[in-house]
């Protein structure tokens, strides 16, 4: 067992450390593909954070007793695979064939032209990881995942196998980080002769109730959503004609920060600024609770926060021209409302 050298560990800090941040992404998303791609096809379940401890255990052992890289091989489980491997046998298997030939029978594979090899896994990999039927599914279901997927594929030919790597990770960052700080802010409508509330968008002949405006925040309430939801509400408080109140409905958010709920505050003063009544609904235990911490529910009212869309909407009709009711004017709760 030998430990490195502390001093040429600080010589070569910067390269050493950007190897290991490559080795990690190529090992962790290598390990990880791999294993869900043989586990989805053969319907076993995995762990991955325990088949991460055992590749960086591994590592550190090979490390310290002067071993070789330890990582999965795509090309070699994709030659067992196919070959018909079920089992840890095929990999003992396979070690008892490499020192056979290492002491043995070298002198018969030594002629063996390096073509034959490259066949043998170019087939393996081919035939057995590329799942087109996959790829067709993502062009048909989300196209962005499927440009994704090409772009990584384009890298990894091209660059190597870190580039398309990055490539990937890159791209799919790109997208969550749009996804996460644009989230649907739909306006509702009633369906006629019910109490049911959905998207006008989706149903354009749904009642739009005169002077309230329904909008709903699908997404979580923080950081990066708050101001996009301020910026709604402005937009609806100031271009809707003859508006008196708003109601926001809180059912899609399930998450909120302490700059989620700071927004809210300063939504609340935005709509009493421009005239109009504030008001929530189905407003989530968990998201109620951060909101009870920094005082919002407090400033707005129990009376302005509603178990359901329809009874703040009607809340909101009856009390046109009435003075607006303060917390504790009255008995009803969040849930009751």
């Amino acid at each position: 067992m030998a430990l490195p050298q502390w001093q040429q560990l600080g010589d070569h800090a910067g390269t050493i450390a950007l190897a290991a941040v490559a080795l990690v992404l190529i090992g962790f998303s290598q390990t990880a593909g791999d294993s869900r791609t043989f586990a989805a096809k053969h319907r076993y379940r995995i762990d991955i954070n325990q088949e991460s401890v055992a590749q960086g255990m591994s590592n550190v052992g090979a490390g310290l007793f002067q071993g070789m890289p330890v990582s999965t091989s795509l090309s070699a489980s994709s030659l067992n695979d196919h070959s018909g491997a079920k089992s840890g046998l095929a990999s003992l298997t396979s070690g008892v064939m490499v020192l056979l030939t290492l002491l043995i029978l070298a002198p018969l594979f030594s002629n063996l032209p390096k073509p034959v090899l490259a066949a043998l896994i170019i087939e393996a990999v081919v035939m057995g990881m590329m799942d087109l039927p996959e790829m067709r599914r993502l062009a048909k279901v989300q196209r962005f995942d499927f440009w994704i997927a090409m772009a990584a594929i384009a890298g990894t030919l091209v660059f190597g196998v870190l580039t398309g790597v990055m490539i990937g990770i890159g791209l799919s960052l790109l997208w969550l980080i749009s996804v996460a700080t644009r989230p649907s802010m739909p306006l509702l409508g009633r369906e006629p002769g019910t109490q049911v509330f959905r998207e006008l968008d989706e149903h354009p002949a749904d009642e739009q109730l005169p002077g309230v405006v329904v909008l709903r925040l699908d997404g979580g309430l923080f950081f990066a959503t708050s101001d996009a939801l301020e910026d709604r509400v402005r937009e609806v408080a100031l271009s809707t004609p003859a508006i008196t109140g708003i109601v926001l409905d809180c059912e899609g958010i399930d998450f909120i920060d302490s700059q989620g709920s700071a927004k809210m505050g300063e939504i609340l003063e935005l709509t009493q600024q421009a005239g109009v009544t504030l008001r929530l609904a189905r407003v989530k235990p968990t998201v109620q609770e951060v909101l009870r911490r920094d005082g919002f529910l407090d400033r707005i009212g129990q009376d302005r926060t509603h178990g359901n869309v329809y009874r703040a909407v009607e809340t909101q009709m009856g009390n046109v021209g009435k003075p607006a009711l303060r917390t504790g004017e009255h008995g009803e709760g969040m849930t009751k409302s």
